[in-house]
């Protein structure tokens, strides 16, 4: 990730041990990354400013629910339904893709 100036404990993870989660590892990488990149830029940066949670399926065969929550403001009601559309960004460094891409692993990998 790139230096943020953040304390250590800015990222928290919380996950029951044992938890097997099924996807291509390189995607999901990707996919974290993303995420985790978009919730370092508009988080507090204060210790657990930013949480990465895994919690078991509520059914039989389904997926691991894989969250990841910061204290930021959060995104602007008109920008959510545009937010996951390729070439959408609102930073002015931002391809617009890593939400875009994020998603389409998530559906590539079963998690829909």
């Amino acid at each position: 990730m790139r230096d943020r100036g953040l304390i250590g404990e800015a990222i928290r993870l919380a996950a029951q041990p044992g938890l097997v989660v099924r996807f291509d590892q390189n995607q999901l990488r990707q996919v974290l990354f993303n995420l985790v990149d978009n919730a370092l830029r508009y988080c507090s940066g204060r210790a657990g400013s930013i949480e990465i949670r895994a919690e078991p399926p509520e059914e039989p065969l389904a997926p691991v629910c894989l969250w990841v929550f910061d204290d930021g403001p959060g995104v602007a009601p008109a920008d959510r339904e545009s937010m996951f559309e390729p070439f959408f960004t609102t930073h002015a460094r931002g391809t617009g893709l890593g939400l875009y891409l994020a998603r389409e692993f998530c559906v590539a990998n079963g998690f829909a």
